[in-house]
Parts: structure tokens; sequence; C-alpha cells
């Protein structure tokens, strides 16, 4: 870390507080108790008295837990600059020079209880008691709680009163963005306004059900990593439960740091839709990933007695501009839909459908049609032959050769990162912490890359002739 210009990390302590410790100590200190698994800045503070190494690495600072805790919150701002740093002089070096890259995701639980989530009607009742408390404490009628008095969710003291209102106000401002989005999502899939809840410790982290299937809030990093090196060109923290959506903000940002876009982006099927492929195309990166369907649909097709006719089996004809059934049979066009996607993007789905008549006498119907007298519907979005194109190539060698390389490569980050340096759970609440936190896992394995890297090219050198 030494040849590392913290420059960034410098910059956050100015002029704020009294003489911090030196920030490049601190964040050896930070760096070595993520190496060992220990991502609590509690612990840094204990250990550090303890500790011989951590005494000669700090050179005899002793920060207390308040400078720790501190330390690791000024981290969320600055970290991805530091491992862009690093990045940047790895290829100075000659140590990387990134075309290609793999990306994926995780999803690593909050510092919040998944037990104590509430709704809007729950959230805007405890916010009107909280203001009467409040009021009390404003007029000196109350100058602390008691049992009797105050709900065991409300906090005891004026002072604790008066942070919990912020933090309630906060949740409330999440709380009503949820249920917008929600109320704009299609009516199979939109939940009733009771159901959409918010963690009141952790208002920032969505609700969703981790790598155990359990049902928790959580953030989801991403990570993308060079597939030679194998070191990580970039990461990024979202505030969301799928990896949907986070393909091009993370393209951005390797071009940020590399200074231009990657040739190739090699990742799982849910970056395969057609909006991850247009955005793609106007980056110009090829993307490589493969395109099936959900698991639910894979599973119950399986156990179905016999084949199911999918859409893949219809024959589109663009000089008709309709599809052509396996019994040669034209679709009529049945008018288009603009269906929601993430965020405010959206697609163009077209309607076509078999005629009954064909239907009710098609020996083929037992495996194409649900309802014969209604007529088979197929559904195609508008840019289809893109999707159409993407899927061929990841049939071919070149692609099926890419799909395996993905989980050769992303998947021991994520398996390092959780079982050796114990990132299951963050220590810290909000985005902004958990940044900071996932970031130290993600320069600290950076560093040991580089560092292999480095004894690579030195053994090579003295071995040669």
């Amino acid at each position: 870390m030494n040849g590392i210009d913290l420059t960034p990390l410098e910059e956050s302590y100015r002029g704020v507080g009294s003489d911090p410790h030196r920030p490049d100590l601190m964040l050896k200190l930070a760096l070595y108790h993520t190496l060992e698994g220990c991502l609590s800045p509690a612990t840094w503070a204990k250990n550090v008295p303890e500790s011989i190494p951590l005494q000669w690495l700090g050179r005899g600072i002793l920060p207390s837990r308040t400078a720790m805790y501190n330390f690791r919150d000024r981290l969320g701002g600055v970290i991805q600059d530091i491992h862009a740093l690093m990045i940047r002089q790895a290829m100075d070096e000659g140590l990387i020079e990134p075309n290609e890259g793999v990306q994926d995701g995780t999803t690593i639980r909050a510092c919040a209880t998944r037990h104590r989530t509430v709704n809007r009607k729950v959230l805007v009742r405890r916010q009107e008691e909280l203001q009467v408390a409040i009021a009390q404490d404003g007029a000196d009628q109350v100058t602390e709680g008691s049992p009797a008095t105050t709900p065991q969710w409300m906090a005891k003291n004026p002072r604790s009163r008066q942070q919990q209102a912020r933090r309630y106000a906060r949740a409330r401002e999440i709380l009503e963005q949820r249920l917008v989005e929600n109320a704009r999502r299609p009516k199979d899939k939109r939940l009733d306004e009771n159901k959409v809840t918010i963690s009141i410790s952790d208002p920032e982290a969505p609700l969703g059900r981790d790598k155990e299937k359990v049902f928790c809030p959580l953030y989801t990093p991403q990570v993308l990593v060079e597939p030679v090196s194998r070191i990580p060109l970039a990461f990024e923290v979202f505030a969301q439960a799928t990896d949907a959506g986070t393909l091009a903000p993370m393209l951005d940002l390797v071009a940020k740091v590399i200074g231009r876009m990657l040739k190739a982006v090699i990742t799982d099927a849910g970056y395969a839709s057609l909006l991850d492929l247009q955005e793609c195309a106007k980056r110009g990166v090829e993307l490589f990933a493969p395109v099936q369907e959900n698991d639910f649909t894979a599973k119950k097709r399986a156990r179905q007695a016999v084949e199911y006719i999918g859409r893949e089996m219809f024959v589109w004809l663009p000089e008709r501009q309709t599809y052509a059934c396996p019994q040669g049979h034209l679709l009529d066009y049945r008018g288009k839909e603009t269906k929601r996607r993430r965020g405010d993007q959206t697609v163009i789905e077209y309607r076509f459908q078999c005629s009954a008549e064909h239907c009710r006498t098609c020996p083929l119907r037992a495996r194409c049609v649900r309802d014969p007298n209604r007529g088979r519907i197929v559904k195609r979005l508008e840019g289809q032959e893109m999707l159409d194109e993407h899927r061929a190539k990841m049939k071919t060698d070149d692609g099926e050769a890419h799909r395996k390389l993905r989980g050769q490569i992303i998947e021991r980050h994520f398996g390092d990162a959780k079982e050796h340096r114990h990132l299951r759970r963050l220590h810290g609440r909000g985005l902004n912490r958990a940044r900071a936190e996932i970031g130290l896992v993600v320069v600290a394995q950076t560093a040991l890359a580089i560092k292999r890297l480095r004894e690579i090219r030195a053994t090579a050198k003295h071995s040669g002739p």
C-alpha cells in the first residue's frame, strides 16, 4: 500500500475535527483485519493494543473504538477511488491489460433484523406517537420515559427520541418511494400495500432472499473481474435485491477506471435481457451470457409427460412480419403493448395468435396450446432479432467456452469473500457503510492479486536466460 496515492482519503479529513491518526496507517490496520476475516471496527480497536504485528504496522498508534468507526465511515466515499488507483498502477506496471471482464453479483445481509419490518400504517402511527413524546419533552412534561408510559419500540430519553424521529422520517421517505414503484408494477406482480414493508434500523436496505433463501434486508454488491489476472477491475454496491440493471453502470465504472471500454463482458443469464444487449451495443461491448428461461418454468416443464412446444419452435417470417406455427399455419397480429421493465425502461411487446379453427384440429394441440378454443398466442419483443442472434451465438464453441469461464473466475472471489473474509453480514447500516466494508474486501483481494503477479514476474525474470 506504500505505493498508492492516498490523496482522496486524506482529503476526506480536510477541515473537520482535531488532528487525526495518519490515514495511511489506519488503512493498513483496516486491511490487515480484513485479510484476517475481521470486519468489525470495534474488534479492530480491541486488537491493536494486544497485537505486536498491528502495533508494528500502525507504528504505535492506538485508535479508539470511535476513531475506527469514523474511519470506516469515511472510507465509503473514497474506497472506490483508492481501488481505481491500484488498478491504474497495475496497468502502468504492465501487470494487466484489460480487454475482457467477468461480472456477477451476490447478496450480503444488512446489519438489520428481518423480524421487525413495518408497513406504512404502522410507521405513520409510530411517527405520530413519537412526535407527541417529543412535544412533551420540549414542554418539560416528560424528561424520561418509563416502561408504563413509553412503548417498547420508542427510545427512552429525549435525545434518543430526536434521533429516532430523524431515522423514522428517512424510513418514511424510502417507503413512499417503494410504494410508488409497487403501484407501477403489473397487476400480477403488485403487492398489497400493507405487505410493502421496510426495516427501520436500515431503511436503505431492500428486502429480499439471500443466497441461503432467507428473506431479510440485504445489499447486492457487483464485481467485474479481469479473467487473466483475476484482478477485480471495479465494484459497486446496489440497494436492490437482484442483479437487474447493474450491467451498464458497471461497464461505465470500469471505463472510468481503465480509461476505455472493455471489448467483451461475460455474465450469467441474469444479465442477458434485451435491454442489457442494447446497452452493450451502445457501448461497443460484446456480451457473453446464456439466454434461458427461469428455473421455475424449466422445472415445471420437466415434470410434464410430453415436451411443450415453446416460442422458439415457431418460425418468424420477416417478409410477412408474423409467425408460422410448427404445422405451417400463419398467426394473426393481435396488437402491441408497452411493458415496464426495470426503473423507467420499457419494451414493446407484440402479440400474435393462431386461429382457434386450426388449433382445435391440430395433432400437436396437447403440447402446444392450453385452450384450443382460444388459439395459441405467441409474444415477440421489439428488437427480438438481437436476442435471437445472441442465443445462437451462445450455442457456438466460442460462446460455450466463455460461459464456462465465468464460473471459474467470479465464483472464486465471492467464495473467498464469504468464507475467508467472513463477508456474510455487514457491520454497519446504510449504503455508504456497506460500500466501505465490501470495498475493503475487494481492495484486499486486489492487493493480494497484484502481489502474486509481481512475484510471478520476478520469478520469471530470475529463471530466464
